[in-house]
Parts: structure tokens; C-alpha cells; sequence
């Protein structure tokens, strides 16, 4: 098989699919209602294409530090990198690509957002040479790697991220690491896929899982109830959602990526659109009627 930087196995390689993930990056621009200010959304826009290719760099180095236990992984052996289709000499060139590109983008919309951007850089190598087999440390990372998502999008608006903001994304990113965690043990067993099962235990995760989605929901909840608007109304579809993952995760479906599993759902996935626009009318809608009112 010729190896190379052939357009399909490189756009695989970068798994366009989780750049779902950096819808986070716009949170705190839609929910500090300044979504539709022209200069604030193209920045909001570039920001998340940053991390788009900051993110997909961060993946082809997983899957070169990684490349030896991806080949005797039932699934990741079909990797690029894994499969033997794209050299490693060739993911270290994309790599550097997509890494340069992703900085510069971020450093073009403000240095703080720079410095963010090179902090999650920083979180994933620190996690994909050491602390991924350190428990509980490692889902703290990935968590990280969530938050600062949000913290990046916040230095383009006015007031920031906000507490409630910041306490219920880092307790939904923590749910969804430890039920990754859980869905590898109870799928593949301690140690047969990653080192650090070796040191979980299935009750452990059973109750972190239990304890960050129920957290997810009270500090959601006050975040909703502490706005103007009338988001308090989302609270019970946004239950519904984590219910619904909650069951996944038990089901042994969530060892794969939570954008995955997000995607394969189908009443995850419309639940998260519905919630999306609901959110969305709640609270612009206000906003256009009088707009209109006082044309």
C-alpha cells in the first residue's frame, strides 16, 4: 500500500465527526445574547475552526504515540496511522500542519485566546504521554480539554464565562469522561485496552457517573433559573438528555467517543437539536420582537 498525504485518509485521520466537540466553543457567545453582532460571530466562528485542527493535530499524535496498542485493538487497528496507510513520517508533516494553522488561527482573534488554545495543546500531550494512566487524573484532563473549549469562546464576549456556566460544563465534562471510563471496563475488562482500567473499579465509576450527571443538572439548573430569560424552561428536556445518555453509558455503549454516540442515537441526537433551538428562541426571541415592535 503507498503511503502519503492522500486528501481521504488525511480528512480520516483528523475525525471530522468529533469537531461536534467544538460547539463549545460558541456557548459563551449564544448565551451572552451576542450571537448575532456580526465581528463577535466571525471571531466566535474562527475560534472554533481552530480548535477544530488544533484538536484533529492533537488526535494524529495520539494515534502516533499510540500506534503499536492501536494495532492490537479490535477497532483502532483500522486507523490510518494503525492500518499502516498513512506513514508516521507523513502524520508527523500533518500534524505540524494542522497544529501551525489552528495557533495562528487563534492568535489572529486575540492573544488570550492563544493562550488557551496552547493550554489545551499542553493538557493533551501532558495526558497522551503520562497522565492517561494516572485514574481519576485522566478524566480530569479530558474534562479540561472541554472547559478550555468554553474559556476560549469567552475571551471574545463581554462578561466572560460565567460561574454557573463554567461549574456545569466541567461536571458534564466529567460525565462524560468517568461513563467513558465505565463503558471500556464493562465492555473490554481492566487493562485490556488501556492501562489505567487496571486501577478503576465498576461501583467507583457506577457512582462518579451517577454523582457528575446529578450535579450536571443542579448546576445547570441554577445557571438557568440566574438568567433573564426564560431558559429555566429547558431544564426538563436537558434532564431527558442526560437521563438518555445516562442509559447509554449503562447500556456499555459510551467507550467510544461521546460525539459517536451522540450521532449514532437517534433520540439523543434529535433531543440535542431540539434542546438547541428551543434554547435558542428563548433567548433571542424576545429580542426580534421588539426588534420588530419598534421598527
Amino acid at each position: 500500500m503507498k503511503k502519503g498525504l492522500s486528501v481521504r485518509i488525511c480528512l480520516k485521520e483528523m475525525r471530522i465527526k468529533s469537531w461536534l466537540k467544538n460547539v463549545f466553543v460558541l456557548l459563551p457567545l449564544v448565551f451572552s445574547l451576542e450571537l448575532f453582532q456580526p465581528d463577535k460571530l466571525l471571531r466566535a466562528l474562527l475560534l472554533t475552526l481552530s480548535f477544530c485542527l488544533i484538536s484533529s493535530a492533537v488526535y494524529v499524535l495520539n494515534d502516533i504515540n499510540d500506534v503499536e496498542n492501536d494495532r492490537r485493538h479490535a477497532v483502532k487497528k483500522l486507523r490510518p496511522i494503525a492500518s499502516g496507510a498513512l506513514a508516521i513520517s507523513s502524520a508527523w508533516v500533518l500534524h505540524i500542519c494542522l497544529l501551525a494553522t489552528g495557533l495562528a488561527l487563534a492568535l489572529v482573534v486575540n492573544v488570550y485566546a492563544l493562550t488557551f488554545a496552547l493550554a489545551y495543546v499542553v493538557n493533551n500531550i501532558l495526558y497522551s504521554k503520562w497522565l492517561k494512566t494516572k485514574a481519576v487524573i485522566d478524566c480530569f484532563c479530558i474534562a479540561a480539554g472541554f472547559v478550555l473549549r468554553v474559556l476560549v469562546g469567552g475571551t471574545i464576549v463581554e462578561d466572560g464565562v460565567s460561574n454557573w456556566m463554567f461549574l456545569t460544563v466541567v461536571s458534564l465534562s466529567l460525565f462524560m469522561a468517568f461513563g467513558k471510563r465505565r463503558g471500556e471496563l464493562h465492555s473490554h475488562g481492566a487493562g485490556a485496552t488501556r492501562d489505567v482500567l487496571e486501577v478503576y473499579e465498576i461501583n467507583f465509576l457506577n457512582g462518579m457517573v451517577f454523582t457528575c450527571a446529578g450535579l450536571t443538572m443542579v448546576f445547570y439548573s441554577l445557571w438557568a433559573i440566574s438568567q433573564k430569560t426564560n431558559l429555566v424552561y429547558t431544564v426538563p428536556i436537558v434532564l431527558f438528555i442526560v437521563v438518555r445518555y445516562l442509559l447509554l453509558v449503562f447500556l456499555g455503549r459510551a467507550e467510544a467517543d461521546p460525539t459517536n454516540l451522540i450521532l449514532s442515537d437517534k433520540t439523543l441526537l434529535i433531543s440535542c437539536g431540539i434542546c438547541g433551538i428551543i434554547m435558542v428562541v428563548l433567548l433571542y426571541g424576545p429580542q426580534f420582537v421588539l426588534g420588530y415592535l419598534f421598527l
